[in-house]
């Protein structure tokens, strides 16, 4: 008796030897599968079983994972077993087992908790002996357990932390590649650089090679500015205009046929600007949160430096088209006469305003032999640079044939053939020319122009229509001149349709018979006063605007006393 007392004593304390050395064995790590480890080999060393597993729980999706096999074929570390969530800390044995561990033969299961919630378990097989476990050794391995529910936690608070340490790292290290990214993009104003840069950084930091690359141009279409080859058609770009988050590519779809695996929406202001179309990554592993939230980054990146360089460019642009047009106002204001020759017996008053940089309205007043003076007024279709252009054919044409003593009649004729030839059909020409001669008379030919006023010193009007059709538009067109006599004080009013169709804030045009009743109540003045008149009076009509909607030229003649 007192034998089996002191074997019993041995026992128990060679026991807690083992839970000292055990529980010092687990303290000391902190990594979890050499916890479960340690653990699984201790209870197996005690109690001479020849296969166990320590399971790791996962109470989001409720499922066990392997950390450690011992003794099981087929059963890999990290793999899932499939049983229910155990309720309880107490130990499960025969029946009672799942059916998933006694087919891999498994006798006793030890559920792993602390006062929280469940870890994990411990499943043994039977004794190499075959005995069944007695109550001392339950009670043995259960605080076997116990002990470890402390060392499994901090184990798994330090992988948590590790994890955590890591993804900090590589978000550190995101945040750096992204940063000296948008110092490479803002260094550049070449779209096609921002590309290169963009492509390296899906192949140099993702090792992404398959990819597509559209961006939103202004008329709301998507562009093609990079990737590899094939491109999506119209539909599926349109459904990927109207998401606003990630979409994964599913088998035969257009995404999948492009060898695409996931498209990504680059929004601004809650608009897509960008569509960035990404193929498999190497492995074949699935894009993870962080993954998108760097591609979006550099996406938006990307977007925002090709707009930056559109705006430059476009900038740019505009600063030679107007560094251009100011030229170009240069050269015609030298076309038209800087200076307006003299007669004794009329006096001249010129307008001459442009609606933008360059106009399409043309006059010239010019000195011919014989004391005769050329009186010349024209407008052109359109406005800008190609009505200017036109300007110029016009008087390029009437100084050249000024030395050859052309008639009104030869003249305007070879110049209609002229603009003929080298125009486009739907440009043309409104002429009206007139020859003063020294004795008052006025020889004129009107080609399809807005009809000069002609107001007679007794306030008889008349309106100087006879000549021929528009010039350019039918090749052998005949233009017949007509005759005039200027008496004192009779006023001739030669203007372009930007006088008599200047828009008012009512919408209204300011029209020919306002411009008449003007000149008749002030017929009187002199030709210089009169122009001066009937500028105030149009931008009283108009009010004040930035820009004019058209070219407006006028010249007055009044015959002295």
């Amino acid at each position: 008796m007192q034998e089996t007392l002191l074997r019993a004593e041995q026992a128990q304390r060679h026991d807690l030897q083992a839970l000292f050395q055990t529980s010092q064995l687990l303290s000391s790590s902190l990594e979890l599968h050499s916890v479960f480890n340690n653990l699984l080999l201790t209870a197996m060393g005690k109690f001479l079983v020849s296969r166990g597993i320590a399971l790791l729980y996962d109470a989001t999706d409720t499922s066990w994972r392997v950390v450690v096999s011992k003794g099981i074929l087929g059963i890999e570390e990290g793999t899932d077993i499939e049983f229910a969530p155990l309720n309880s800390g107490a130990p499960i044995a025969g029946e009672q087992l799942p059916v998933s561990l006694r087919s891999l033969g498994i006798h006793l299961l030890l559920p792993v908790r602390d006062d929280q919630s469940m870890i994990g378990a411990v499943a043994l097989g039977r004794k190499v002996t075959g005995a069944e476990f007695n109550e001392e050794e339950l009670q043995f391995v259960q605080s076997l357990v116990n002990m470890s529910s402390t060392s499994v936690r901090n184990s798994l608070m330090m992988e948590k932390l590790r994890r955590t340490n890591l993804d900090l790292d590589s978000t550190v290290q995101q945040l750096n590649t992204l940063f000296e990214l948008s110092k490479e993009f803002n260094k550049t104003v070449d779209r096609t650089h921002v590309l290169k840069i963009f492509s390296f950084a899906l192949m140099g930091h993702m090792v992404i090679r398959n990819h597509l690359f559209y961006l939103r141009r202004p008329d709301d279409s998507f562009e093609l500015v990079s990737g590899n080859e094939g491109h999506l058609k119209s539909p599926a770009l349109e459904f990927l205009a109207g998401i606003e988050n990630l979409v994964r590519s599913e088998p035969g779809n257009q995404l999948d046929q492009c060898g695409i695996t996931v498209a990504l929406p680059i929004l601004q202001q809650g608009v897509v600007h960008g569509i960035l179309c990404l193929g498999k990554k190497p492995g074949g592993s699935t894009y993870s949160q962080k993954d998108v939230e760097f591609l979006y980054a550099l996406g938006s990146l990307a977007v925002t430096a090709i707009q930056n360089v559109e705006l430059i460019e476009e900038r740019i642009a505009k600063q030679q088209l107007e560094e251009e047009l100011r030229m170009a106002r240069l050269i015609q204001r030298r076309l038209l006469p800087s200076e307006i020759p003299r007669i004794p017996e009329i006096e001249i008053a010129t307008l001459a305003l442009s609606s933008r940089e360059v106009g399409g309205d043309y006059f010239d007043v010019v000195p011919l032999n014989d004391g005769r003076t050329l009186f010349m007024i024209a407008d052109v279709t359109g406005k800008g640079v190609p009505a200017a252009l036109l300007m110029s054919s016009i008087h390029a044409c009437t100084h050249i044939m000024l030395p050859m003593k052309l008639t009104l009649r030869e003249a305007i004729e070879h110049t209609n053939r002229v603009l003929y030839e080298n125009t486009d059909s739907d440009k043309f020409i409104t002429a009206f020319a007139a020859i003063y001669h020294p004795n008052q008379s006025l020889e004129y030919v009107n080609a399809g122009h807005e009809p000069p006023l002609l107001i007679r010193s007794d306030g008889h009007v008349d309106r100087l229509r006879d000549g021929g059709p528009l010039l350019g538009i039918i090749p052998n067109a005949s233009y017949d001149p007509s005759y005039i006599t200027l008496a004192p004080n009779d006023l001739i009013v030669m203007y372009t349709d930007g006088i008599t169709e200047a828009m008012g804030n009512a919408m209204e045009e300011y029209n020919e018979e306002r411009l008449l009743n003007l000149i008749l109540e002030n017929q009187n003045c002199s030709a210089s006063r009169l122009t001066e008149m009937i500028q105030n009076d149009i931008q009283q009509f108009t009010g004040p605007v930035e820009m004019l909607s058209d070219d407006r030229t006028l010249i007055v003649l009044k015959a002295s006393d």
